[in-house]
């Protein structure tokens, strides 16, 4: 047992009313109430160097970004509360306040020196970029800002105003919009032009919203050397044609996605007046063609008239100065009649002394309280420090059940003893174990307990052990800011084991975070034996534990255990490593320091009768400076509305430190409950893709989503997460760009044709046009991590439904691109990935594709258009669409008239599954056949120079440099 390693805790707090802002089990406290923000919460990484230089910076931006958010919302938002979370490796002051709810890992915004894509030059600013984890008008993960674009004292210099910057990036976090520039990192699943053919002009525009911008068209010929593009705007331009936008613009105010944020007119999101649905961008292929605007006024923040236009006169934020504390934890266990069947009050007993002996970081503090009719005082907050301890407090954990049940009376007694010895019950986490409903006499109990939690900021995570577990428990963690779990009664159920893992995960540094790398529950009858395997990768393998927990008395040996290294020694019973607790029914195989590979072990049960066996091993990062992968999950929501047809979406996350790990296995296993008529089922394995396709918004971004499409009826939904790597698995280690952060910057076109490039400490700035290098990385190495993806409740069934209707359509199609269009011989080739029967699962029965002259025609008459016919398609088969994720090729014969020198066609497509559920219309794709591409021009180029910060002028009014020579204009737009 490894019990004294030492750790930097972090207090866990509930706020006064905590939201599920939009799907996601990770809650925010963010609310706009009367027009204000309150509850963000900006949190610094605890490797941050402490400096007041760094809070100045933080508030300055955030104060800028109020008054141009109270602008661009039109006087509807701003932000008036916001949270500075301190790490605890700064100085305490007397300012510092109670963090609340506020973590790290929970953050709205994180501060944090590492960043998945560092600029040229290491020390020079790094952009902000947000991580999507779902689709349009949902919230995305948190905005991730690195000090360096904080404190650099060029930022503003080439960047522009911080506070512009950070309203970009709520727009994507908050509501779920994405950018509207063309960019092959941050939307890998499209076709990188930067222009396209409008059918309603009939001439070549740039992409991006709104239209009107005055640009210089110029290609990049390398050797920093830029030209005017060949070609007009009647018959299109030479190949890799970019617009760059000019400094001055008289004609244009939107849009904030667009990336011209330099640019002092741009004060607006594109409105359904501007908005170009045309443009083939990001947020119009995810968005359905929809405004910006139309996704705010959709959002919950605006939605129905909410926070109507207001004069405020003073939209300066306040700003709360919290620092993270200690961990306290307050146990409140189920010991009613309820618990004494299906061995549950004997899992519970098992698990929850696991937790005690060693899960509990030192340094923590933990109560304890069981109820049944009435709450019982077990223990007070009690210091976690020694084995003894341990010890002591395990031995308190109730092992016998019989009674009522009165949740409120047990969380009564957690809240008096969170406030205890004058202590503020602010920022306790309660655990809440439970099998059953209250008795009706404790229901208004329970609801004042909830309501009392919830002002004075405890927060409760939930277990419902079993599906019959009062489906309350969604309420009451929802509204303290907490997580859901479900332990069932099946064999290889872990969920109480997960939770208790979780109230150790948020506060704990990654590099001092225990790391699971397997967990099984599984029952063995006599003589029962089986093999498993880890590995063990060179991040982790300090004081690594493989554990094994029974449920049997005996007074001889219950399990024989083999444990193998991967260079082929055995460790058994005569290892000195290897102890056994008959007390606590469990056997312990340590190791200091484990070597690298791929380790295996044998269980087999010596007891005479059948019986569960627990086996756990985990292990703590290496401490060689190197970061540990880790995995994190999310549900896109604890409560899922199947009844009214929305999705339940498993997400994982792996990275090691900021860093995306892409192409490992993922599966999630899915808990389900008894259907109508108490049938019951297996558990389903699903594995989780990081495609583009389906669920999953950005290839390649380290994160991984599937669909769940298997209900079997009304109940709760546990998922656990396995992962492990193969030989194609890779580390995005910010050699190149990645998804979800990548510059694009623009200059002033004038000054480009001149030769004068513009450069952060003498490296030429990356601007869009210029070669983009294809993503590159690491070979990751062999590792495995084990994980838990929360619970999700489904209150209620379509009506008439049965759990082997098939009600799912096949997903929509988001990645319909145009490889090649031909106009000699009038061929147009599309690629898409293909969906499945059950949204993005299996493979559906045929597809329709459809085509126009008109986007607009294609995307408003979609279904009155007839489909495409066999005839016309000369490389596909429509009637045999392949499973889900496979790429899908169709070359389309097409109709160019010869008095046309351009001819412009827009498709879409859509899967129907064998019982001719219809999914719906793709993004549209655009194919445009030009008679004559321009060649590139033979001018002789400018000489190249470069302007560096130290000898250009800067300008007097703090905008970027080209606004009086060279102009900086980013388009930092990250997703």
């Amino acid at each position: 047992m490894w019990n004294t390693f030492p750790v930097h805790l972090l207090l866990v707090f509930g706020v006064v009313s905590i939201q599920r802002c939009v799907g996601l089990t990770k809650p925010t406290s963010v609310k706009l109430i009367d027009n204000g923000y309150t509850g963000v919460v900006i949190a610094i990484h605890h490797e941050e160097p402490e400096s007041e230089k760094l809070i100045d910076e933080i508030k300055a931006m955030v104060t800028n970004a109020s008054s141009y958010l109270y602008g661009a919302t039109r006087r509807r938002a701003y932000f008036k509360e916001v949270m500075i979370l301190i790490p605890d490796t700064w100085g305490d002051k007397a300012e510092y306040e109670s963090p609340r709810n506020s973590t790290f890992e929970g953050a709205d915004v994180i501060i944090a020196a590492m960043n998945p894509r560092y600029p040229p030059e290491p020390g020079t600013p790094s952009e902000p970029y947000t991580k999507h984890y779902e689709g349009c008008g949902k919230r995305a993960g948190n905005i991730h800002i690195t000090s360096e674009f904080l404190v650099h004292p060029e930022t503003t210099y080439y960047y522009g105003d911080k506070g512009r910057i950070f309203v970009h990036e709520w727009a994507h976090y908050r509501w779920g919009l994405f950018d509207e520039y063309p960019n092959r990192f941050d939307d890998p699943s499209a076709d990188l032009e930067y222009f396209y053919y409008s059918d309603t002009s009939e001439i070549f525009e740039p992409i991006r919203c709104t239209r009107g911008y005055e640009t210089h068209n110029l290609v990049y010929r390398g050797e920093g050397y830029w030209y005017p593009c060949n070609g007009d705007e009647t018959d299109g331009y030479e190949d890799g044609c970019v617009s760059i936008p000019s400094v001055e613009q008289d004609n244009v105010t939107a849009s904030i996605l667009s990336g011209e944020l330099s640019i002092d007119k741009i004060v607006d999101f594109c409105d359904d007046d501007d908005h170009n649905e045309e443009a083939p961008n990001k947020h119009n292929r995810l968005c359905d063609g929809k405004s910006a605007w139309t996704v705010m006024n959709n959002h919950e923040d605006f939605k129905d008239e909410h926070n109507p236009p207001r004069v405020i006169d003073d939209v300066t934020p306040e700003f709360i100065l919290a620092r993270v504390k200690e961990i306290r934890v307050v146990l409140v266990l189920d010991s009613s009649g309820s618990m004494d069947t299906s061995g549950r009050i004997g899992k519970l007993s098992s698990t929850s002394q696991e937790f005690l002996l060693n899960i509990a970081v030192d340094g923590s503090s933990v109560g304890i309280v069981d109820f049944d009719s009435s709450g019982k005082r077990l223990s007070g907050m009690t210091l976690i420090d020694f084995q003894e301890t341990r010890e002591e407090l395990a031995s308190k954990i109730p092992t016998t059940a019989g009674g009522g049940t009165c949740i409120g009376s047990g969380l009564n007694m957690a809240l008096e003893i969170l406030s205890e010895n004058d202590q503020s019950p602010a920022g306790g986490l309660i655990v809440l174990v439970t099998d059953g409903d209250d008795n009706d006499v404790c229901l208004e109990m329970t609801e004042l307990s909830r309501q009392s939690l919830v002002t004075q900021s405890v927060v409760v995570d939930a277990v419902a052990f079993s599906n019959d577990a009062d489906d309350k428990l969604i309420s009451l963690t929802e509204s303290t800011g907490g997580k859901f779990y479900l332990q069932t009664d099946d064999p290889g159920s872990t969920g109480l084991h997960d939770a208790y893992v979780g109230t150790m995960v948020s506060g704990v540094k990654e590099g001092d975070r225990r790391i699971e790398i397997h967990r099984d529950l599984s029952y063995y009858a006599v003589d029962d034996s089986k093999s498993y395997s880890v590995f063990i990768d060179e991040t982790i393998g300090n004081k690594t534990t493989f554990e094994f927990s029974y449920s049997v008395d005996s007074t001889s040996d219950v399990l024989d255990i083999r444990v193998t290294s991967p260079s082929g020694e055995n460790f058994t019973s005569d290892y000195p490593g290897y102890t056994e607790d008959e007390q606590f029914k469990t056997i312990y195989v340590n190791f200091e320091t484990a070597e690298p590979g791929p380790w295996s072990f044998r269980v087999t049960n010596l007891h005479y009768s059948g019986h569960d066996v627990f086996s756990n091993v985990y292990t703590y990062p290496s401490q060689n400076g190197v970061d540990p992968i880790i995995a994190t999950s999310e549900l896109s929501g604890s409560v899922t509305d199947f009844a009214n047809g929305e999705e339940l979406t498993a997400l994982a996350e792996v990275r090691q430190g900021f860093y995306p790990v892409i192409r490992a296995v993922v599966y999630a296993t899915i808990e389900r409950p008894p259907d109508g008529a108490g049938k019951t089922y297996p558990p389903v394995e699903l594995r989780l893709l990081d495609n583009g396709a389906g669920a999953d918004i950005t290839k390649d971004d380290g994160i991984y989503s599937r669909w769940f499409t298997n209900y079997t009826g009304i109940g709760y939904y546990g998922i656990k997460i396995n992962i492990e790597s193969n030989e194609e698995t890779m580390i995005l280690d910010g050699s190149s760009p990645i998804p979800y952060s990548y510059t694009l910057a623009s200059a002033d076109p004038e000054e480009l044709l001149k030769g004068n490039l513009p450069t952060i400490d003498g490296t030429p700035i990356y601007i869009r046009g210029m070669p983009i290098p294809e993503p590159q990385g690491s070979p990751a190495p062999n590792f495995t991590r084990a994980i838990s993806g929360g619970s999700s409740q489904v209150p209620e069934t379509p009506e008439g439904w049965e759990p082997d209707d098939d009600i799912f359509a096949p997903s929509k199609i988001f990645d319909l691109v145009v490889t090649s269009a031909h106009y000699q011989n009038g061929t147009v080739a599309l690629e898409f990935t293909a969906p499945g029967d059950d949204l993005d699962s299996g493979s559906a029965s045929y597809y329709i594709i459809r085509m126009s002259g008109s986007t607009t025609e294609l995307r408003n008459n979609y279904s009155s258009i007839a489909p495409i016919p066999d005839a016309q398609i000369l490389q596909g088969n429509t009637s045999s669409c392949g499973v889900f994720g496979t790429r899908e090729l169709f070359v389309i014969s097409v109709a160019v008239p010869t008095n046309q020198n351009v001819v412009s066609y827009a498709f879409a497509v859509h899967a129907v599954d064998g019982s001719g559920n219809e999914g719906e219309m793709s993004n549209l794709a655009q194919a445009t056949l030009r008679a004559h591409i321009p060649p590139p021009k033979t001018d002789a180029p400018a000489t190249v120079r470069t302007t560096a910060s130290s000898t250009a002028a800067k300008p007097s009014s703090g905008l970027p440099v080209w606004a009086i020579g060279v102009i900086v204009l980013v388009s930092l737009l990250l997703y």
